[in-house]
């Protein structure tokens, strides 16, 4: 799941240096007791990877995530990121009406990164 940040809203005002600052680097927020059956620590670099592509995140365990679902909040643009941004990950079909985004329901596993 992608959310907003409190420093951006989808990838607007990420040319805003000063917000860029503030926003730090993705991070990637899981529920704890995922993240330990995982044997992941907070603020460790993990992998978010699926068929369609990897990611590279910042760890945040939190209980404020459901068990089964990660969070990313507030997109980067390519260039402000060490990797790909979170949209490697999801798909780029169209609907079969009218030709418009489809929402996502991205599957994503996650691995200690490098």
């Amino acid at each position: 799941m992608s959310s907003p940040n409190l420093y951006s809203l989808n990838s607007s005002f990420n040319e805003r240096e000063d917000l860029l600052k503030k926003k730090k680097t993705a991070y990637l927020l899981m529920n704890v007791e995922d993240a330990l059956a995982k044997n992941l620590k907070d603020l460790q670099q993990v992998l978010a990877f699926n068929e369609r592509g990897e990611v590279n995140f910042i760890l945040k365990t939190t209980t404020k995530v459901p068990s089964g679902v990660v969070v990313t909040e507030g997109l980067f643009w390519n260039g402000n990121s060490r990797t790909s941004s979170v949209n490697a990950l999801t798909s780029q079909r169209l609907t079969d009406r009218a030709s418009a985004s489809t929402l996502y329901d991205v599957k994503v596993d996650v691995r200690g990164g490098e």
